[in-house]
C-alpha cells in the first residue's frame, strides 16, 4: 500500500515537474525581455544610441515581432552610421508589413545607393515619403533623372518652384543636375533667374553658381561674385574655391556627379534646414544617409558630429569627425569638432593633444590656437593658455586682424594668475575692440569688486551689462554683489533674489544672497541660502567659508578674515 502510494506521487511529480519548469522559464524569460525593453525605453529617452542598440537588439532575440525595437534599433544604427545594419534590420521590418518613417526612409536610401530608381519612384508612392513634401519631392526629380528621364526631372523641379516658399531649393537642385550633365550655361541662367527674381542668395545657391561660371571659364565673373559675398579672406571651408578663382583653374570635380549624389544633397539640404532649428534624431537621420550616400561628402560628416555634440554623443561624435580626412579643407573645422567633443566627454588631455597637433600642422590657424588657449584655461595650466593665446595674437598682428575674444580669454587668464595689471589691460582692449560687451563689462567690473578697486567705475560697467543682458544670473549676481560690496544691502537683496531666480542651483549665487540676507538682518534665510549653496556642490574653499558661516555666523568669519561685521554682532535674529 505505501509503496503504491509513493509511486503515484512519484509519476505525478514527474508530470508536474516539465510544467513547473516551463512555467518558471517563461517568467525567466518574460523578465529578461521586460529587463531589455525598459532599458531600451531608457536609452531612447536619454539619446544613448549605444545603449538603445544594444538592449534593442536583445529585445528583439528574444521576440522576433517587435516592431517597436525594430524601428528604435534602425534609428540607432544610423545615428552611429552603421547603415549596413540598420539596412539588415529595415528589411525584417518591412516584411512584417509595418510602416515607418525612419525605416521607409532607411529602404530609400539603400534604393537610391544601388541606383534602382524604379523601386525609388514607388516608395515615393507610399504613405510614408508623404510625412515629407519637400524631401519626396526632390528626390524625385533625382530619381526621375535616374531613369534617364532628364526633361521630366527638369519640369518636376520647375513644378517645386512653383511655390515661392520652395523655390530657393527647386532651382537649386535644377542647376546640380544640369552641372551634372554638363550644361553649366542652363545652370548659370537657372541661378541668375532666380536672383533677378528675389531669391534669397543662399551659400549653397552661390557656390553652384560660382562652380557653373568656373566651368565656362567666367573668372572674372565668379571672382566677382565671390568676393561680393563672402569676401576676400574667406573661411577655411571656401578659401580653395576661392584659390581656384583667383588661378583660374576648374573646378576638380563636381558638385553632383550622378542622381545618386543628389539624393544624399536632398538629404543634406533637409538636415541643415531641421539642424538651424533644432537637432534630433530626425535631423541626425537625414545627415547619416546624406554621408552614407555620398561617403566624400565631408560636410555631412561635419553636421553629423555636430549634431552628436548637441545630443552630447560626445563618444560617437569624435570617432565621427575623426573620419575626415587630414587633407580636407574641412580638416581644420573637424578637429576642434572632434577636440570639443573630447572635452565634453571628459576627456581633455586627448583634447589638449589633438589641438597641439593640429597647431603644428596648421601654425597660421588663429582659431586653433585659441581652442588650445581655452582647453588649457579649462585644466587650469594657465600658462600654456597664455603662450597659446599670445600665438593666435601674433599670428592676428601679421594678418592685421583683430579680435576681442582673445584679449577678453587672455585677460581672464592673466587674472587666474594674479598678474592683474596684465589682466586689466587685456579687458580694457576687448572693450576698446567691442565697446559694451556684456561678459566683459561684467568680468572686469566684478574682478574690480572683488579686489575693491575702483568700485564706482565698476558699479557702472556692472549696471550697464545688466542692460544688456538682464536674463543672465551671472550679470545680474555681479551688480547684486558691488551693491553688496558698497554697503547698499537693501538694494543688493533685490538683484541676487532675481539672480538666484535665474540660476536657482548655482552654489556662489546662493551663497552670496545668503550674505546680503544676512546684512540686513534676514539671519535664518541668511542659514537656509547657505544650506542651499552647499547643496549645489560649491569648491572645496567656498565650502569650508560656508560651513564656517553657518557655525559662528557671518559677523565672526569677516572679523576673522580682518574685515569689518556687515552688521552689529549684536542684532538678535
Amino acid at each position: 500500500m505505501g509503496n503504491h502510494v509513493g509511486t503515484v506521487k512519484l509519476r505525478k511529480l514527474v508530470l508536474i515537474l516539465p510544467l513547473i519548469g516551463a512555467l518558471w522559464c517563461d517568467a525567466a524569460f518574460a523578465r529578461q525581455v521586460a529587463g531589455s525593453y525598459l532599458a531600451a525605453r531608457q536609452a531612447g529617452y536619454l539619446g544613448d544610441f549605444e545603449a538603445s542598440a544594444l538592449y534593442n537588439a536583445r529585445v528583439i532575440s528574444r521576440d522576433r515581432n517587435n516592431l517597436r525595437a525594430m524601428e528604435d534599433l534602425v534609428i540607432a544604427y544610423v545615428a552611429m552610421g552603421r547603415m549596413a545594419s540598420a539596412i539588415n534590420v529595415a528589411e525584417v521590418f518591412q516584411k512584417n508589413g509595418a510602416g515607418s518613417y525612419f525605416v521607409h526612409s532607411v529602404v530609400l536610401a539603400e534604393a537610391v545607393k544601388k541606383q534602382d530608381f524604379r523601386k525609388v519612384l514607388e516608395l515615393l508612392d507610399s504613405e510614408e515619403a508623404g510625412r515629407s513634401f519637400l524631401l519626396s519631392a526632390l528626390i524625385k526629380g533625382w530619381a526621375l533623372a535616374g531613369e534617364g528621364r532628364t526633361e521630366a526631372a527638369v519640369a518636376q523641379f520647375e513644378k517645386i518652384a512653383e511655390d515661392k516658399n520652395l523655390s530657393g531649393f527647386a532651382n537649386y537642385h535644377k542647376a546640380l543636375l544640369y552641372l551634372s550633365k554638363g550644361d553649366a550655361d542652363f545652370a548659370e541662367t537657372t541661378l541668375k533667374t532666380y536672383f533677378d527674381g528675389g531669391g534669397a542668395a543662399t551659400n549653397r545657391n552661390l557656390i553652384a553658381l560660382l562652380h557653373a561660371l568656373m566651368q565656362q571659364g567666367k573668372f572674372d565673373d565668379a571672382k566677382e561674385y565671390f568676393e561680393a559675398s563672402f569676401g576676400d579672406r574667406p573661411s577655411p571651408a571656401l578659401s580653395e574655391l576661392y584659390q581656384k578663382i583667383l588661378g583660374r583653374q576648374k573646378p576638380n570635380s563636381l558638385l553632383v556627379v550622378d542622381p545618386r549624389h543628389g539624393v544624399a544633397e536632398v538629404f543634406l539640404t533637409v538636415a541643415q534646414i531641421l539642424s538651424a532649428d533644432d537637432s534630433d534624431e530626425n535631423t541626425l537621420m537625414f545627415a547619416r544617409i546624406a554621408e552614407f550616400l555620398r561617403e566624400e561628402s565631408t560636410e555631412a560628416t561635419l553636421l553629423c558630429g555636430q549634431i552628436l555634440v548637441d545630443l552630447e554623443q560626445f563618444d560617437i561624435a569624435a570617432e565621427t569627425f575623426k573620419k575626415i580626412p587630414q587633407d580636407a579643407p574641412e580638416s581644420l573645422i573637424a578637429e576642434i569638432g572632434r577636440a570639443e567633443a573630447l572635452s565634453k566627454d571628459g576627456r581633455r588631455d586627448e583634447a589638449i593633444d589633438v589641438l597641439r597637433d593640429l597647431t603644428s600642422k596648421q601654425p597660421d590657424a588663429v582659431v586653433a590656437f585659441q581652442e588650445l588657449g581655452d582647453e588649457l584655461r579649462y585644466s587650469e595650466q594657465f600658462e600654456g593658455a597664455v603662450g597659446a593665446y599670445n600665438t593666435a595674437l601674433e599670428i592676428l598682428d601679421a594678418q592685421q586682424r583683430q579680435n576681442w575674444v582673445l584679449y577678453y580669454s587672455r585677460g581672464m587668464t592673466f587674472e587666474r594668475l594674479d598678474q592683474w595689471d596684465k589682466a586689466e589691460a587685456d579687458f580694457r582692449m576687448a572693450l576698446k575692440l567691442q565697446p559694451n560687451q556684456p561678459y566683459v563689462l561684467n568680468y572686469l567690473g566684478y574682478s574690480l569688486v572683488e579686489k575693491k578697486l575702483k568700485l564706482d567705475e565698476a558699479l557702472e560697467m556692472i549696471e550697464l551689462a545688466v542692460s544688456l543682458r538682464s536674463d543672465s544670473g551671472y550679470i545680474v549676481d555681479s551688480l547684486g554683489w558691488v551693491l553688496y560690496k558698497l554697503n547698499r544691502h537693501d538694494e543688493a537683496v533685490g538683484h541676487l533674489e532675481k539672480a538666484t531666480e535665474l540660476m536657482p542651483v548655482d552654489p556662489i549665487i546662493n551663497d552670496h544672497l545668503g550674505d546680503a540676507y544676512w546684512a540686513v538682518g534676514r539671519k535664518r534665510e541668511a542659514r537656509f541660502q547657505w544650506r542651499r549653496a552647499l547643496s549645489f556642490d560649491p569648491e572645496e574653499k567656498d565650502e569650508t567659508r560656508i560651513r564656517l558661516k553657518l557655525e559662528i555666523g557671518l559677523d565672526e568669519v569677516l572679523i576673522q578674515e580682518s574685515s569689518a561685521p556687515t552688521l552689529s554682532s549684536a542684532q538678535n535674529d
